[in-house]
């Protein structure tokens, strides 16, 4: 019993630590700036389809499916990189000013770049289960982040987590900490991909 769960726990890792080689490997293929969105969307890929079957998990497969999600891996990252962006700088230029409005003002900025990440994240793994194109991709992200605020804040919290975790420990930034995003994103998120499915007929 004890050696099973111990190779269920190794395995487990494992899959977390190949899973975030691959990302740092596809990103920079695409030198970085052009890399990290499709790398973090073939990862969700690889992982959606497979989960913890670790020999499933290859590098083959995932070149070409970081081919294969190139453009809209970038559109996706490089749309939240803007929107995160542009909230980051009128939240600079809101705590400049003292006063009640502008204190509501800085806490609508902030959830606003949370809910705004959180949406990216639903994007991610919400592309990697459905076919469907980025229009509509991009609503039904906006729409299960709506449709939950416990998920919303278990995704918020998590990630909160596992990057003040990765700054005590520096080296999961190479062996876990994008991957484990993306796994705890999945896990956060059953619930509501169940209910898409049942809505769908998808459900068995």
């Amino acid at each position: 019993m004890v050696g099973k769960a111990l190779e269920t726990l190794f395995i487990k890792i494992w899959v977390i630590v190949k899973l975030n080689l691959f990302f740092w490997l596809f990103s920079c293929c695409g030198l970085v700036v052009v890399g990290v969105g499709p790398a973090l969307k073939t990862i969700n890929d690889l992982f959606v389809r497979h989960e913890f079957d670790y020999k499933e998990i290859t590098l083959k497969e995932g070149w070409e499916r970081f081919k294969q999600n190139f453009i809209r891996g970038n559109i996706l990252f490089y749309g939240v990189i803007l929107l995160l962006g542009l909230l980051a700088y009128n939240l600079f230029l809101s705590v400049q000013i003292q006063g009640l409005l502008f204190l509501v003002v800085d806490f609508l900025l902030v959830f606003a770049m949370i809910y705004g990440l959180v949406t990216f994240q639903y994007a991610l793994l919400l592309d990697s289960f459905y076919e469907i194109g980025l229009k509509n991709l991009l609503k039904l992200a906006f729409i299960s982040t709506l449709s939950n605020f416990t998920n919303l804040l278990k995704i918020a919290i998590g990630i909160a987590v596992l990057l003040f975790v990765t700054w005590k420990f520096k080296g999961l930034i190479l062996f876990g900490t994008f991957s484990m995003m993306q796994l705890w994103s999945f896990t956060a998120t059953k619930s509501w991909r169940e209910t898409i499915d049942e809505r769908l007929g998808l459900h068995a």
